[in-house]
């Protein structure tokens, strides 16, 4: 979450990228990045606020038959909750981004 801030804030998705896995960055450029997350950008959705509390989980946190880390929740503001679900590869003993997704809406939807 802290990187998709940060790129937002600042315009330079470069961080997020290199977090990425080789597929990740094989399907998405820098400008792919900037143009997917421009919603939460042009609306000032204050993603980094995720860092002041504890993400509930609306699956638990487990590897996929493919092998990869799903994490999907959210983070429960009201009346605005911020949503994710994110799934990561591991690459060289260490979990790299494959998947994606950060999105704001209200509270009362999962």
């Amino acid at each position: 979450m802290i990187a998709v801030d940060n790129a937002n804030r600042t315009g330079n998705y470069a961080v997020l990228y290199a977090l990425g896995s080789p597929g990740f960055q094989s399907r998405h450029s820098q400008k792919d990045l900037a143009q997917i997350f421009a919603g939460l950008r042009e609306r000032r959705i204050d993603v980094g606020r995720a860092v002041l509390v504890a993400p509930t989980y609306h699956i638990p946190p487990a590897i996929t038959a493919q092998g990869q880390l799903r994490l999907r929740g959210g983070f429960e503001y009201r009346p605005r909750a911020i949503r994710f679900d994110v799934l990561f590869d591991l690459v060289d003993g260490g979990w790299q981004i494959a998947a994606l997704s950060v999105a704001e809406m209200d509270a009362s939807t999962r």
